[in-house]
């Protein structure tokens, strides 16, 4: 038999988005949605005005912004 989720987890799973960094909770929240949900979140994601602007950087360094954000903080 499956938990039940905590109301914490409710919250998280109905607020989860795709992410580049997700949090281990995020993880599990987003593996909690049905394919279609995941599709239909990245979709909305993708269609996002802050994700159809172009910007100046590099891929390089969108890449190191993204390690960065991922390296533990200390």
């Amino acid at each position: 038999m499956a938990a039940v989720p905590t109301s914490d987890q409710l919250s998280l799973i109905r607020s989860v988005t795709p992410s580049a960094t997700p949090s281990e909770a995020e993880i599990e929240a987003w593996r909690e949605l049905s394919r279609d949900e995941q599709l239909r979140r990245m979709r909305s994601a993708l269609s996002s005005a802050e994700a159809a602007t172009p910007c100046d950087a590099s891929m390089k360094e969108i890449w190191a912004e993204i390690e960065a954000a991922a390296s533990p903080r200390e």
